[in-house]
């Protein structure tokens, strides 16, 4: 009576075991599509993406021979553009000097005063005087393109 009676609960056993890894694959399967569902809403393929998101998502490789770099004290500062720091090269020593100091350093004029041994309003005069210097310098580049 023994055998007959495990013969059967092996095969209860089995028809649970069954049973209970159908449903466990059928929820993997509803995660699954769930998963997918989210995904499919968040994600979308480049094919998809517009012009300016398409530019937001690259990235330029930057190396030292792109730069043109200039000497302030002892800063070394590096300007991209061919354009600036040609007018740049253009300006007296002192007023480049100045304005790297001040626009590419980030430099207050009181700052740039106590490391030049200038006065405030001396320094502001060649700001001022500079940046005149280099939007005209900047306008004829531009023209003669």
């Amino acid at each position: 009576m023994e055998q007959s009676s495990t013969p059967k609960s092996e095969k209860t056993i089995r028809h649970q075991f069954d049973s209970f890894a159908k449903m466990v694959l059928r929820g993997e399967v509803s995660n699954y599509e769930k998963e997918l569902a989210r995904r499919a809403q968040r994600e979308k393929t480049f094919s998809e993406l517009s012009e300016q998101e398409l530019n937001e998502l690259k990235v330029f490789d930057k190396y030292p021979s792109d730069f043109f770099n200039f000497s302030v004290l002892d800063f070394d500062v590096e300007v991209e553009s061919p354009n600036i720091s040609a007018a740049l090269e253009a300006l007296p020593d002192k007023k480049r000097d100045i304005v790297l100091l001040s626009y590419f350093l980030d430099m207050s004029d009181t700052e740039i005063a106590q490391r030049l041994n200038l006065a405030n309003s001396t320094i502001h005069f060649h700001k001022t005087s500079s940046l005149k210097m280099l939007k005209k310098l900047l306008e004829e580049g531009k023209a003669d393109e």
